[in-house]
């Protein structure tokens, strides 16, 4: 059976997840969050929310994905080695082996951080520091659930695609939408695109727990009553044991985007009738930029050339986060057009000079 908005409350029901008065009473709201899977927020007035997520498809593939996301949940929340982040991650409440679902505490009152960027139209250095020493914690962790072979089995330790083209060709990016034929032709156009991505991998570190897909819109924040944000990292689902620097360079990512989607906005608001949002440029983000890979790195007992080596890799992983970004802001269309070209060119560039990158583009000095 796949959930819908009309028979999720009864299927909450007999698993015992709400009680009959809640339904009788309608003591609560559902509202869905689709993206790759049925998902649903599940509000309450008089107990705290559920998230509630099941595949789209019964495919092999997705199943095992939400059976390793459901042991990944139960584990962190059961096993007090990873007690240091429990408070990160959602909490394990139901997994449904049967349905392919998954039941997880709502995080109540709750923005993402990009949405608070949005509403506040600045990008807070202190929001920034909360995400990078909550990254680290995250990191550390991916030395005891290596050395442990129950833990050790729920993960797949996948090197990114974007680094392995020498291996794989082009091929794989026709199943991943109109935008795939385009984004090979496109990385074609840039030849030291594919060797210097490539080269990444002989460098890639089995040393952390990784995300995996650390959005801002995976970042949830929330003010507590003395004013700090209390932070919750969602979405687990990809989650591996790999480089931490692919994570940092995902959050690299997001500021290099936010600068590009200004641009592109700002050219395009004339043609619309709309008027231009203020200009946004790296130089401005600089602060918070460093906020977050200083906090990363002290989390994480970075210094000297471990910082910098560190520091420098996440620049060149960016480039293959950026690759993986054509997909994800482009995937319903099959021409690339000047983001995606922009997009292209900004990775040749971080590859090519990542010491610049590091130093201008990036705005985060060596300490």
């Amino acid at each position: 059976m796949f959930l819908t908005a009309y028979n999720l409350p009864h299927y909450l029901l007999s698993k015992g997840l709400i009680n009959a008065q809640a339904l009788v009473e309608g003591d609560f709201a559902i509202a869905e969050a689709g993206r790759r899977n049925r998902n649903f927020k599940v509000l309450r007035r008089g107990a705290p929310g559920l998230f509630v997520k099941q595949v789209k498809t019964t495919e092999a593939q997705a199943v095992t994905t939400i059976q390793r996301e459901a042991a990944f949940y139960r584990t962190v929340h059961a096993d007090p080695r990873f007690v240091a982040i429990r408070g990160l991650i959602p909490e394990f409440v139901h997994h449904d082996a049967q349905r392919h679902s998954l039941a997880l505490r709502l995080t109540d009152n709750a923005e993402s951080m990009q949405e608070r960027h949005i509403r506040e139209g600045k990008y807070s250095e202190a929001a920034a520091q909360v995400l990078g020493r909550a990254l680290g914690q995250v990191h550390l962790q991916g030395a005891a659930m290596m050395s442990d072979p129950a833990t050790r089995a729920m993960f797949t330790c996948q090197i990114p695609w974007p680094l392995t083209f020498d291996q794989s060709g082009y091929q794989m990016l026709d199943a991943l939408g109109p935008i795939g034929p385009a984004l090979a032709a496109g990385i074609r156009q840039f030849p030291s695109l594919q060797p210097l991505l490539s080269a990444l991998r002989s460098e890639w570190k089995f040393d952390s727990l990784i995300h995996n897909d650390m959005k801002w819109d995976n970042c949830l924040l929330k003010i507590q009553q003395d004013g700090d944000p209390e932070l919750t990292i969602v979405d687990w689902e990809l989650a591996d044991l790999g480089d931490g620097a692919w994570d940092v360079g995902t959050i690299f990512k997001e500021y290099i985007m936010a600068v590009l989607l200004n641009a592109n906005m700002r050219e395009s608001a004339p043609a619309q009738n709309y008027p231009p949002p203020p200009l946004l440029t790296l130089e401005s983000l600089q602060p918070s930029i460093r906020a977050f890979w200083q906090a990363y790195a002290t989390a994480r007992g970075l210094s000297g050339f471990e910082e910098h080596a560190t520091l420098l890799r996440a620049v060149r992983l960016t480039a293959g986060r950026m690759i993986v970004g054509v997909l994800e802001y482009l995937g319903p269309s099959s021409q690339l057009g000047t983001l995606g070209t922009t997009m292209l060119q900004t990775s040749a560039g971080l590859l090519e000079a990542p010491q610049i990158g590091m130093y201008q583009l990036m705005g985060v000095p060596r300490r």
